[in-house]
C-alpha cells in the first residue's frame, strides 16, 4: 500500500473518531477567546453531520488517487497541519461574525492546490493546470454566488466560503515555497552531477 493512501486511511478513521468529540473540538469563537486555542485547528477535523463528513471524505479520496504519484506523503501531512492552522486563524481574525465552523473543505481546497503544484513540479502539466483552474474557478463562483444550496441542505448549515478562500491563499503560499525548494534541490543535484 502506498504511504499516501495509508495516511488518508488513517485520517479518514480519525474523522470518525473526532465526530465523537464534536463539541470539545469544533471551532467556537467564544471558547477560543476563553483560551481553548486548539479549536482553531481542530475545527477543521469536525463535521456538522455524517453527510458532511462523507462529502469531505469523498473529496479527500479523489485527491489521493488523483495525485497518488505526485503528492509526497510528508508534503501532504505538513500541508494539512499548516492549512488547518492558517484557515482557523483566517476565520478568527477576518471573519469575526462567524461563531462556529465545521469541516475539512477549506483544507481540501488548499490540498488540491498543493496537489496541482506537485503535479506541475512532476511535469504532469495536464492534471496540474486542470485542477488549479477548476479549484480557482469554483472558489470565484462561490465568492460571487455563495455556497451551493444543495451542499448547504446536505450539511445543515451555510457553506463557509471564506474557509475555502483561506485554504487556497495559504496553499498558494505553500505551493510557491514547495516550487522554490524543488528548484533549489534540482540545482543542487545538477551541480553534484557536473
Amino acid at each position: 500500500m502506498k504511504p499516501l493512501i495509508l495516511v488518508i486511511l488513517v485520517l479518514s478513521l480519525g474523522f470518525f473518531i473526532t465526530q465523537l468529540f464534536q463539541e470539545a473540538l469544533v471551532y467556537h469563537r467564544d471558547l477560543i477567546k476563553q483560551g481553548e486555542w486548539w479549536r482553531i485547528i481542530t475545527g477543521n477535523f469536525i463535521h456538522s453531520n455524517y453527510p458532511h463528513l462523507f462529502l469531505n471524505l469523498s473529496g479527500l479520496w479523489i485527491l489521493g488517487f488523483l495525485f497518488l504519484d505526485q503528492l509526497k506523503t510528508k508534503t501532504f501531512i505538513f500541508s494539512i497541519l499548516l492549512l488547518s492552522l492558517f484557515i482557523g486563524l483566517g476565520l478568527y481574525f477576518f471573519d469575526t461574525t462567524l461563531q462556529k465552523y465545521y469541516g475539512f473543505s477549506g483544507v481540501l481546497y488548499g490540498l488540491f492546490i498543493i496537489g496541482g503544484v506537485s503535479a506541475l513540479i512532476e511535469k504532469d502539466y495536464f492534471n496540474g493546470i486542470a485542477v488549479l483552474v477548476f479549484v480557482l474557478a469554483k472558489l470565484i463562483w462561490d465568492l460571487i454566488y455563495g455556497g451551493n444550496a444543495s451542499s448547504e441542505a446536505l450539511i445543515g448549515m451555510p457553506v463557509a466560503v471564506h474557509a475555502h478562500l483561506y485554504g487556497i491563499v495559504s496553499a498558494c503560499v505553500l505551493g510557491i515555497v514547495l516550487y522554490i525548494l524543488q528548484i533549489k534541490l534540482q540545482l543542487k543535484q545538477s551541480k553534484t552531477v557536473e
